[in-house]
């Protein structure tokens, strides 16, 4: 409605602005013209409604049929017919002067004028609404996109946690009802937040500080998880949960071997409008790796939602070295 509004406002101002000129030009400046006679009195209404007529029976009629339809030639065709036979009527009905040559050097264009120009305007508008709904439909698609990609990455999240838990009560474990406290405040954080394109970084780094403490009472004895952030200003927003499912991941593979705990370095560092995440996890062997064809899935899903959402605005880089899996993300932020 509002989109309709302004292009029936910038269709008057500038048909407004072209018939002011118009009439101005042809019959205020002209040199022909007797100067003695007052210009309203120059002005010649019945050609000015011949004009005005076949420019709108173009614009309202035509061009809307025969463009819609993409019959162009057969437009051109009779366009041709209509400006001809109308500069024949007006030199030979309404001045009376059929000199051909006057007939198609000066008075083809007086009618030729008005029609090109609302005829450009007319197709500049289209243009504008064809792009305006090709947007809407991006972002339609867009928006979609996201939902989906975020559906696949919030029941990961709950279902760990779910198991973590309930491996710890059957231990009968002290740490049960803080692991629920921390759990219940990451699923606030997941329902409330996750439905939106952006959300606060300090909400976002707040939600992983919980949920590092959840995992280092959940993996005491099997994991050494090395957390460091530095942070010049939370002033910031990011797509949500795209950081927790890399840190995710990580935990996923992180693995207990020869009685060593498992490595996992997280660096978070936000300078100056770019955030810079590292995640380091030691992994087993890269057949076992392989086999879980999840990993690539939920990486490729974090690509998707970083290009739908900072488009060039970021740098995401993967790579495998002396068993450790390493995750490289730049991004841009708001």
């Amino acid at each position: 409605m509002i989109h309709f509004q302004q292009n029936t406002i910038i269709k008057f101002i500038s048909h407004t602005l072209f018939w002011m000129f118009y009439i101005t030009v042809l019959y205020v400046i002209d040199p022909s013209y007797d100067t003695e006679i007052n210009w309203y009195n120059r002005i010649e209404f019945d050609m000015l409604f011949l004009v005005s007529s076949i420019a709108y029976i173009n614009d309202q009629l035509l061009l809307p049929y025969f463009f819609k339809r993409k019959y162009y030639t057969y437009y051109a065709l009779l366009v041709l017919v209509l400006l001809f036979s109308s500069t024949l009527f007006y030199s030979y009905f309404l001045i009376g002067n059929f000199n051909i040559l006057t007939c198609f050097s000066i008075n083809f264009w007086v009618i030729f004028i008005p029609f090109i120009f609302l005829s450009f305007i007319w197709v500049v508008l289209q243009f504008y609404d064809k792009q305006k709904e090709l947007e809407k439909v991006n972002n339609e698609r867009i928006e979609i996109e996201l939902k989906f990609l975020k559906s696949q990455i919030n029941p990961h999240v709950l279902f760990n946690s779910l198991n973590t838990i309930y491996a710890q009560a059957l231990k009968e474990s002290d740490t049960i009802a803080d692991m629920i406290l921390m759990l219940s405040e990451n699923l606030k954080y997941v329902l409330n937040q996750s439905k939106d394109t952006l959300v606060s970084l300090e909400k976002d780094i707040n939600f992983i500080d919980n949920y590092l403490e959840f995992q280092k009472l959940r993996t005491q004895g099997i994991n050494h998880i090395s957390y460091k952030k530095e942070i010049d200003s939370f002033n910031h927003t990011i797509a949500p949960l795209i950081l927790i499912d890399l840190i995710e991941n990580a935990f996923k593979y992180a693995v207990y071997k020869d009685g060593e705990l498992s490595n996992i370095d997280i660096n978070l560092r936000v300078q100056k409008g770019t955030l810079h995440f590292v995640c380091k996890n030691e992994y087993g062997s890269d057949i076992e790796l392989q086999k879980d064809k999840s990993t690539e899935i939920g990486l490729k899903n974090i690509k998707k939602r970083l290009e739908l959402i900072y488009k060039d605005k970021f740098v995401f880089t993967k790579s495998r070295k002396n068993n450790v899996f390493t995750v490289d993300l730049k991004i841009d932020i708001i």
